[in-house]
């Protein structure tokens, strides 16, 4: 628990941006909500093809993939009873491409719409906590007396020179 916590502040404290860690929370919570598929893949993909920080990504895809096996449930039952409408129907079971990224599953669809809907919201909101964080709270740990200390510590000083 406390080396989660430590690679949290390393992240909150680095060099990366706001955005950087916020579309990573953002993109981890969209793929934690899906099955492990093509479209996770692809997202997957996304992450390492832009600059988008890898240990908060896959920090947040655990976190919401263990969200999932509890409330994906009642997302498959109401996605469930929007897939019922017949042209939905028909063009889910029709379109291959739709097939090829699992979207004929209600539970896949409905974990799809809402990380979709949930993403540039989640990507803001986690940008602007973070460049809060540094702003208000980052110096004033800073200041305090004990991280002064550590820092002043030759382990502390030997493991920043090695990251």
């Amino acid at each position: 628990m406390l080396t989660l916590i430590a690679k949290i502040l390393k992240v909150l404290n680095s060099e990366a941006s706001p955005w950087q860690i916020g579309w990573a929370i953002g993109l981890g919570l969209l793929a934690g909500m899906l099955p492990f598929g093509f479209l996770t893949l692809l997202i997957l993909l996304i992450v390492c093809l832009f600059t988008i920080n890898l240990s908060t990504f896959l920090l947040m895809w655990g976190l919401c993939s263990g969200l999932m096996f509890i409330f994906g449930g009642a997302l498959e039952a109401l996605t469930w009873q929007y897939a019922q409408q017949p042209g939905l129907l028909q063009l889910l079971a029709s379109t291959e491409t739709l097939q090829l990224l699992h979207l004929h599953h209600t539970l896949v669809l409905g974990a799809f719409v809402l990380g979709l809907l949930l993403l540039l919201p989640i990507a803001w909101l986690g940008s602007l906590l973070v460049a809060q964080y540094r702003l208000r709270v980052m110096s004033k740990l800073q200041k305090l007396r004990i991280v002064q200390m550590l820092n002043a510590t030759k382990l502390v000083q030997l493991y920043q020179k090695l990251h």
